[in-house]
């Protein structure tokens, strides 16, 4: 039994929770500590006195980017069973006037505003596209010049007074800090959000919240309400002690691994154990620290008296500082109540809260432009909600980091220590999503290289390979097993004795009663390689393709029926000398951290070897395939995250060198000049039908689409 802590129980914290279920199939049991006494942290959804009507108190709104690429976000709300509605909020107050379109800019403020606006978006779209708006690779946002200069000079290049005011204003709600506090990239991003193409707002119906209660009921986990966590520390035996404080009672547990999803500005008041976790910490929090504020004034008024001026789910004004005024009549069915709500930000919600209730409400009342000024008559109740130190003016920090690193602060004394925080991606709900996500992939690598370990799985040889093989899975399922990249020598040219024999056996009894050469067509299909290539990147044959991994070569054989000139490459000498003759000069005896090819000789490659390659050797040999190819490559090496009938049936990690998620893999993709190929969600959808039909009863290999996502790749 695994003992998993969760310190913080926020989206944070139950993301982790859920995605732990999903993922692990191990036996383990989580404890959930939280501070106060519910869940759900930033996300909340409240009600007025007044006839219970409800209102966000919270977040205010949810990003799709499902118009690009997958969103795993809305899909997890859709799974959930909860109904979505989208927003939008075309109208900007700006000097007491009612801004609904470019007509109205140019009536009241003139035609060089609209241009100096128009041009600085467009010049936005230049610095970054959609796609890559939606990817966000650290390696692209670390060499960009925009994010070695301040978000404030990029605004000082407005020349026009009233573009640059109106463009500050419908940003500075959703960069939630000043300008000069930020860089250019970040401040980009969140002006490109009123840019039709790059993202659109949604809320769930009846109040985020009730997000949060779909998922509590999706978790299993021990949950200590009212339980702050006072400080966490290692034990000589790699186990970790938390400290907790509950109805004013001192208690301890232990745990093996621990995972704190906390805001930043939180994590100065637990005291981390021993010396390295403390300076770990330390250190990570002042790298994070750029603190950003919000504020909401939500004010009930007995009828929506705004609606026959200003139209949509929000808008934006110039009061304090720049906000965002949310119509929340919008998120419920009523009809003879109205509800705005003021999302204050940066300084100016830093300094106005420093006023009463009363007062703040009377100064969103008096913010209202002229033509809504009778709002008044219609006031019922107010609330204010204050968010300060709430999420991060510079999410991900600059520069930024690979993701294992922030999630990892003291990865070489503490592997099991790891942080989850939306202020590591985006500051968004979305990115809270994928920092669970990466500390589960990390977790579920982790627990497996053990559990295989322990039980000797990683160097006894496999006596049953092929419960029920389907003639299409090789490519990116059965060929993996079969390449066997031993361990080489340093020169990369001999092999010892001892994995030379084991290779004998291993090919000779692949399905555990046939040699690799009689079971072959039962495990191979080239038409489903071509098939693929044709579908990610549009190419039929005839073109260049490498096979890292031939065993063999008779791969080599069934692609050239098709047109295909396919070359292999196969660094176990035994394998390598069965090559059929017809095709011994296509298939090379070599390393794949060293190529026998030139560059860009390749249109194409399809690997079934890296997880054979040593970790240390991985960027050389991912480095190499990216020196050999012109377009992209398919990757097939076993990965953790496979699904648990194939793993445990299969025995597929045996002789695994370097064992990660297809996440983890991608990673190491991206930082050696590499880029996911799937952008479009149709063509995902398409790849995973493609790879599920089939026998009824066949064990998928892949636990959803989104995994095989991670298996294309574009060379930049």
């Amino acid at each position: 039994m695994v003992r998993i802590a969760i310190v913080g129980g926020g989206p944070g914290g139950l993301f982790t929770s859920y995605l732990l279920k999903k993922k692990l199939f191990q036996e383990f049991e989580i404890t959930l500590f939280e501070a106060s006494n519910r869940l759900g942290g930033k996300v909340l959804s409240s009600n007025f006195s007044h006839n219970n009507v409800f209102y966000e108190a919270g977040v205010a709104e949810l990003y799709d980017y499902s118009m690009i690429g997958p969103d795993p976000l809305k899909q997890l709300i859709k799974k959930l069973g909860l109904k979505t509605i989208s927003m939008s909020g075309p109208v900007v107050v700006l000097r007491d006037k009612i801004l609904k379109n470019q007509a109205d800019i140019k009536k009241h403020f003139g035609q060089e505003t609209v241009d100096e606006i128009n041009k600085f978006r467009q010049q936005a779209q230049l610095y970054i596209t959609p796609e890559e708006y939606y990817e966000g690779h650290w390696q692209d946002d670390n060499k960009s010049q925009l994010s070695k200069r301040s978000c404030a000079s990029l605004l000082s290049e407005v020349k026009n007074d009233i573009a640059r005011e109106y463009l500050s204003v419908a940003a500075h709600s959703d960069i939630a800090t000043e300008p000069h506090f930020t860089n250019a990239l970040n401040g980009l991003k969140n002006f490109l959000m009123d840019v039709p193409g790059y993202i659109r707002l949604y809320t769930v119906e009846g109040g985020i919240e009730k997000f949060i209660d779909a998922l509590k009921k999706e978790i299993n986990a021990n949950i200590k309400l009212n339980s702050p966590v006072v400080s966490v520390s290692k034990n000589r035996n790699n186990t970790y002690t938390v400290e907790y404080k509950n109805n004013e009672e001192t208690k301890q547990e232990t745990f093996d691994l621990v995972i704190v999803a906390l805001p930043n500005n939180w994590l100065p008041y637990i005291k981390w154990g021993e010396k390295q976790l403390s300076k770990a910490m330390q250190k990570h929090h002042t790298f994070y620290d750029y603190p950003a504020h919000y504020l909401r004034i939500s004010i009930l008024f007995s009828k929506p008296f705004w609606k026959n001026k200003i139209k949509g789910s929000y808008f934006m004004s110039d009061a304090f500082g720049g906000c965002c005024v949310y119509d929340d009549s919008l998120r419920q069915n009523i009809s003879d109540y109205g509800v705005l709500s003021w999302l204050l930000a940066g300084a100016d919600a830093v300094t106005m809260s420093n006023f009463s209730d009363q007062e703040l409400i009377e100064k969103a009342l008096a913010s209202l432009p002229t033509e809504l000024s009778n709002g008044k008559e219609f006031f019922i109740e107010g609330k204010i909600n204050r968010w300060l130190n709430s999420l991060s003016g510079l999410p991900g920090g600059n520069p930024a980091k690979e993701p294992k690193s922030r999630h990892l602060p003291e990865p070489k004394n503490h592997p099991n220590f790891f942080l989850v925080g939306d202020y590591l991606f985006d500051s968004t709900l979305n990115g809270t999503l994928d920092s669970a996500d990466v500390v589960t992939d990390l977790i579920l690598t982790s627990l497996l290289k053990k559990k295989y370990q322990e039980t000797d799985k990683l160097k006894v040889l496999p006596k049953t390979i092929s419960a029920k093989a389907t003639n299409k899975k090789v490519t990116i399922t059965s060929n993996k097993i079969a390449s066997s990249f031993v361990e080489v020598s340093s020169n990369g040219n001999k092999q010892t004795e001892a994995a030379e024999e084991l290779d004998k056996e291993y090919f000779d009894l692949y399905d555990g009663e046939r040699s690799y050469e009689d079971s072959f067509q039962e495990y191979f299909d080239a038409t489903y390689t071509t098939g693929l290539i044709e579908l990610v990147w549009g190419n039929k044959p005839p073109y260049r393709l490498l096979d890292a991994g031939a065993a063999n070569g008779l791969t080599i054989g069934e692609f050239d029926k098709l047109g295909v000139e396919c070359w292999g490459v196969e660094n176990s000498a035994y394998m390598h000398s069965k090559t059929p003759s017809k095709w011994k000069h296509r298939n090379l005896l070599g390393n794949i951290c060293s190529l026998p090819f030139e560059d860009n000789y390749f249109d194409f490659a399809y690997e079934t070897c890296l997880c054979y390659v040593d970790e240390k050797q991985i960027d050389k040999a991912i480095s190499e395939l990216h020196r050999v190819v012109k377009k992209g490559i398919i990757f097939g090496s076993i990965t953790s995250d496979m699904t648990k009938e194939v793993i445990e049936k299969h025995d597929i990690f045996y002789a695994v060198k370097t064992l990660c998620t297809t996440w983890e893999w991608s990673e190491k993709f991206l930082r050696n000049g590499f880029r996911l190929s799937i952008m479009d969600s149709k063509v995902l959808s398409q790849i995973w039908k493609f790879e599920t039909d089939g026998d009824d009863d066949e064990d998928l290999w892949y636990p959803n689409q989104e995994t095989m996502r991670y298996c294309f790749f574009t060379k930049v």
